[in-house]
């Protein structure tokens, strides 16, 4: 996930980022065995108000299924946050959103469980929160 610019070269978020997706990706893949074939897959976001990562790990997931690649199960994604000041979760949230929130909880996975998760504070939480951010996730992935 590189932001789109002259001379675009990837920084340590978009790094970041893409080892998010590939790790979310790459549990769903068919083993080598099943499917011995080399696979390139590039994802390129060129505008966004919400998380990049989560919408490459969704595209990923489309794009392998449409080429035909016998994933063994859908990858979804979604970002969960906190508003500022409350214990109020937040679905899918935005760029503004994700910048005077709270939390951002970045959540892939499939039917059978989560793939790959990161977890961004400004704040400490208590344990329920995240609990129930793991709950709404499940519920925004199906």
């Amino acid at each position: 996930v590189v932001k789109s610019r002259v001379g675009a070269s990837a920084n340590r978020r978009a790094i970041g980022h893409g080892n998010l997706a590939e790790k979310a990706i790459l549990p769903a893949l068919p083993h080598r065995n099943d499917f011995p074939y080399t696979i390139r897959l590039t994802c390129e976001v060129t505008s966004s108000n919400g998380s990049s990562s989560m919408a490459s790990v969704c595209g990923a997931s489309l794009a392998l299924l449409d080429a035909g690649v016998p994933l063994i199960s859908p990858v979804a994604a979604v970002s969960v946050g906190l508003a500022p000041g409350s214990n109020e979760l937040l679905l899918d949230i935005t760029g503004t959103e994700d910048h005077y929130g709270d939390m951002d909880f970045k959540i892939c996975g499939t039917h059978g469980g989560i793939t790959a998760m990161q977890l961004d504070v400004k704040r400490p939480l208590i344990v329920e929160n995240l609990f129930n951010a793991l709950d709404l996730a499940k519920k925004g992935r199906r």
